[in-house]
Parts: structure tokens; C-alpha cells; sequence
């Protein structure tokens, strides 16, 4: 079992996406953006975060870029529709390179979402190198 936030903007999604990780037997604690997040981060210890990357009051991208540069070490799942001003791959770039451990491209299924969780955490403690 892992603790892990869910940082996503959509009520309905987000409401989903906890009910895949409590059925997986994952603490769940969750927020609608990154400025919450970042306050829950520096108040708790997560194994995991899954943050979508497009949210309406921030920006996903940059949420994760400051986890890194806080020396947050929790795993970070990130999760694109796509940004509607980039190619989606691009999208998925974007959160690589702020820091981002893997990406899921949405819409995310409830066997997709708890095998990237369940594979956060190899022998060296690391993701897999498996992205998008």
C-alpha cells in the first residue's frame, strides 16, 4: 500500500481516479491544483503523487518542477489529455523533463493507474523507465 496525493481540477475524475487507487488498498489524501498540493506535500509524506498536467488554476508542470527543486522525493505520476496548445507528446515531454517519473495519457484506466503505482517503486527505489 502506498500513501499517495491526487492533485486533479475535475471533480468527477478525481472522484474516480481515488475510488481505482482506494480499491488498489492505497491511502488517498487529494486536491484540486498545485498551490494546495505543494501545502499538503510540505505537510505530509506521500510514496506517490499523481498530478494531471493541465489544471484551470495551475499549472501541473510547474507544480512538479517545484516539488523537484524542494527535494520532494516521492514518485510523480503525471497524467495529459493534452494541452491544447501543444502536441500531446510534447505535453508528455514537458512533464519529463520538470521531474515528472512517468506519464499516463488520459483517459487513464483503473488497471493502467494501479500498475504505475504498484511499479513506482523498484529495488532502487526508483520508477521503471517506462513513459507514455
Amino acid at each position: 500500500m502506498a500513501s499517495v496525493l491526487l492533485v486533479e481540477d475535475v471533480r468527477f475524475v478525481r472522484a474516480l481516479l481515488r475510488r481505482f487507487l482506494e480499491a488498489g488498498g492505497h491511502e488517498v489524501m487529494e486536491c484540486d491544483g498545485g498551490e494546495k498540493a505543494g501545502g499538503l506535500v510540505a505537510r505530509h509524506r506521500f510514496d506517490v503523487v499523481v498530478t494531471d498536467i493541465c489544471m484551470q488554476d495551475g499549472d501541473g508542470v510547474a507544480f512538479i518542477r517545484g516539488l523537484r527543486s524542494n527535494g520532494a522525493t516521492p514518485a510523480i505520476i503525471a497524467m495529459t489529455g493534452g494541452d491544447p496548445s501543444l502536441a500531446r507528446s510534447e505535453s508528455a515531454g514537458r512533464a519529463i523533463d520538470a521531474g515528472a517519473d512517468l506519464v499516463l495519457m488520459k483517459p487513464v484506466s483503473k488497471p493502467e493507474l494501479l500498475a504505475a503505482v504498484a511499479g513506482a517503486f523498484t529495488t532502487s527505489g526508483a520508477l521503471s523507465s517506462r513513459t507514455c
